[in-house]
Formats: C-alpha cells, structure tokens, sequence
C-alpha cells in the first residue's frame, strides 16, 4: 500500500513581507513547504531568499519571469511529485488563510485521498464587499457550467490536490495559468469525475494586504473563462444530463 505523503505549495509574487508575518503560522503546521516564486522583482527575490535561507522545512523554486499564479501551481505540483510527495497543500503567500484548519484538510484528505479538499470561505466585516459578492456570481456561473452545486467556492486557494487526479485534469484539458487557475481546475475536475469536498475556513484580509489582481484585465479573462466554460458544458451536456438523471454526482460535499 502507497503511503500518502503530503507537502504545502505557496504560490509567491512579491508577497514577501506577508509571508514573513504568515511564515510562523505555517512552520507550525509541520509540513514541508515548497514556495514557488512566481517572477518576483530582483528585490523581492532576494529578501524571500534570504527569508528561508536558514528554514530547512522550507524549499523554494523560481520563475524568472512571471507566468501567473496557475503556471506557480503546475510548477509546485511538480516539483512535488519529483520530491515523492502524493498529495500537495495549496496555501496563498498572503496570510489569509486559516492555518489553524490545515489538518482538518489533511485529515479528511487522508480518510478520502483521491478527493480534492477545497475552502468554502466565511469572511470578517472587513472583506471588500465586490469580492463577496463576486463569489456569489461566479458560484452561480459554476453551477450552470457543471450542471450541480457541488462546488461551493471555486475561488479559494486553500485546497488540498491528490497529484494523480491534479496531473490527470491538467492532462487531459487545458487549464488557465493565471487567475483562472482556481475556478477552472475545479469545474473541469467534475467534468473529469473527481470528487470534491469542502471545509469551512475563515478568510481574512490582513493589514497593507497587496492584491494582483488587476480589475479591468482580471475581470475580462475571468468573463472569457465563463464563456468558454459554458461551451464547454454544452459539448458534454448528454454525460452530464446522464450523471444528473441517475444520481452519480461528480461532486460531493
């Protein structure tokens, strides 16, 4: 029997200084942690090198130039896989995320491994309310794309992936390298019949938080993302249809 071994994945483009407050949290959860550096600026490079210089439980590889967080992701996942690991834990660089509930992933990941384990986030006041309700509209978007409501939030990057079911999905389809990463992973999963689970976690938007989401940009690539995944539906609308009329769900909460 193949003993499950997991790691962290971060994700990393010129977060350093919030990672830096975020980094004890982490170490404490006792994994290792691979951080993928995403094209940082030379000045950023350098201070996350010098961040995790002397942090053994911590490895860290480089993009020279920035491809976006999905291509961080791919290159984690890996980067994983060539240092034996099964199962990877996504986490963003900027605190965010709830440390404190990655064994209750881990837990649940190992109860049922070749699930996705993803984070169906709560907010404080503080959340920026067009982030909010964004996720809303998005939501309801996934569910017309996969036909189910299984997929409780397709934005959150706090989830565990079994590297064969992640390296089966990237294989098979084209999956988006930059802030589509999150939301088409997870809709062409159940179009490759991969189960999904989902954990409450708390979200947080910490102090000096700095986003890289662009909003004009961002936005018209996530709108192209819909329509090429409402397409998409409809070419596998008969498999869909089947899976819905005999109770196989693709998804499970």
């Amino acid at each position: 029997m193949t003993t499950n071994k997991y790691c962290l994945v971060i994700p990393h483009f010129n977060h350093v200084a919030n990672l830096a407050a975020f980094l004890p949290l982490i170490l404490s959860a006792d994994l290792p942690c691979l951080i993928v550096d995403d094209g940082s600026t030379i000045n950023a490079k350098q201070a996350l090198r010098d961040l995790l210089s002397d942090i053994d439980q911590c490895q860290l590889t480089e993009h020279q130039e920035n491809q976006g967080k999905g291509a961080a992701m791919m290159t984690g996942a890996k980067f994983a896989r060539s240092l034996g690991y099964t199962h990877i834990l996504q986490i963003d660089a900027d605190g965010q995320h709830d440390v404190s509930d990655i064994s209750a992933f881990i837990e649940y990941s190992k109860a049922f491994p070749e699930q996705i384990i993803s984070g169906a986030p709560y907010f404080e006041q503080s959340a920026p309310k067009a982030r909010v309700y964004g996720r809303k509209v998005t939501t309801f978007w996934v569910a017309l794309e996969t036909l189910s409501f299984g997929i409780k939030d397709c934005l959150c990057g706090f989830r565990v992936y079994p590297l064969d079911q992640f390296e089966a999905v990237v294989n098979h389809y084209s999956i988006g390298t930059r802030m589509d990463f999150d939301t088409e992973i997870l809709v062409k999963s159940v179009w490759f019949g991969i189960k999904l689970h989902f954990i409450k976690t708390k979200v947080i938007y910490p102090e000096n938080s700095v986003s890289h989401f662009r909003y004009l940009h961002d936005n018209v690539g996530l709108i192209w993302l819909h329509i090429r995944l409402m397409l998409g539906m409809l070419v596998r609308l008969p498999k869909l249809l089947v899976w819905r009329l005999t109770g196989r769900s693709a998804s499970a909460s």
